[in-house]
């Protein structure tokens, strides 16, 4: 598997993330206080778990570029 493909995968599995983080949104809205405390520490969760598998995606679509070094674009 290639780099571009691999962040092809983890590009869609944030998608996936963003759509199970809509949903939980939508059932908060209409839970009970207990409840929704729990969907918005999942939210929570989930939200840095769709950070992180973007970021990864965009490090292997720029591994190979040499202005992109890590997780933060710097120029050489």
């Amino acid at each position: 598997m290639t780099l571009l493909r691999m962040a092809a995968s983890y590009r869609h599995s944030a998608d996936l993330i963003r759509l199970r983080i809509v949903a939980l949104k939508d059932e908060a809205r209409s839970a009970s206080p207990t409840e929704k405390a729990k969907l918005d520490q999942r939210i929570r969760d989930l939200n840095i778990l769709y950070r992180e598998t973007r970021e990864t995606a965009l490090v292997l679509e720029r591994y190979y570029d040499r202005r992109y070094h890590g997780h933060g674009r710097r120029a050489v």
